[in-house]
């Protein structure tokens, strides 16, 4: 209740005026939209970067072991309290950098951002785009976004085409977009090779004596 009644905040009306990054020492100016877009695609990048390297790290490797099977891990003596608080910790950084971009986009921040719906958003992006990979939050972003504005531009209950949709990712058992996109290449793949395997002529098939 302090941060929607202090005045420091805005109170209802939100906090306003919030000024781009001045980036100016470098020849970049955030004030400009291309050079605003360019400058979060590569925040973007930064992040997905570091991601990739916590991944491939010991505490990447120690979260996979969790994620698969906690009670082995923990009886191979690992912390898993602190495994789970590490990523907590990193994924509120990353969370409040994405704040910090999005108050930089808009350049204004609603009290409505506090709402439980908010927090709802991005578990739908996380489960529309697959669970346990890194490009699948990205492309679920991307769906979510595209749904919002362009099925919100022709009805209100935009809400509903999002659940309609999510229910049947569920309901498919695919990994999400990410997933079933995977599913198809890993099937298409496996036609190949067998249509390579049927296509060899027995004939052709040398055997060592």
């Amino acid at each position: 209740s302090y941060v929607f009644e202090a005045p420091l905040f805005g109170g209802d009306d939100g906090l306003g005026g919030i000024a781009r990054l001045d980036l100016s020492f470098i020849g970049l100016d955030l004030n400009d939209g291309r050079s605003f877009a360019l400058f979060c695609l590569g925040v973007l990048a930064a992040i997905y970067g570091a991601a990739v390297l916590i991944l491939r790290s010991g505490l990447g490797r120690s979260l996979s072991g969790v994620m698969h099977n906690e009670q082995r891990m923990r009886a191979l003596g690992l912390t898993v309290w602190r495994v789970k608080a590490d990523v907590f910790g990193l994924s509120g950084l990353i969370s409040g950098l994405a704040g910090v971009m999005a108050a930089q986009h808009v350049m204004f921040v609603s009290p409505g951002l506090l709402s439980w719906t908010v927090s709802g958003e991005a578990l739908v992006v996380v489960i529309l785009g697959g669970l346990g990979t890194l490009v699948g939050p990205l492309l679920g972003a991307a769906v979510f976004v595209l749904l919002k504005h362009e099925v919100g531009a022709l009805t209100s209950y935009w809400h509903l085409v999002v659940g309609i949709i999510l229910i049947a990712v569920v309901m498919s058992r695919a990994n999400g977009i990410f997933g079933w996109i995977e599913a198809r290449f890993a099937a298409r793949i496996e036609r190949r090779a067998a249509d390579a395997v049927r296509d060899i002529d027995p004939r052709e098939v040398k055997t060592d004596a």
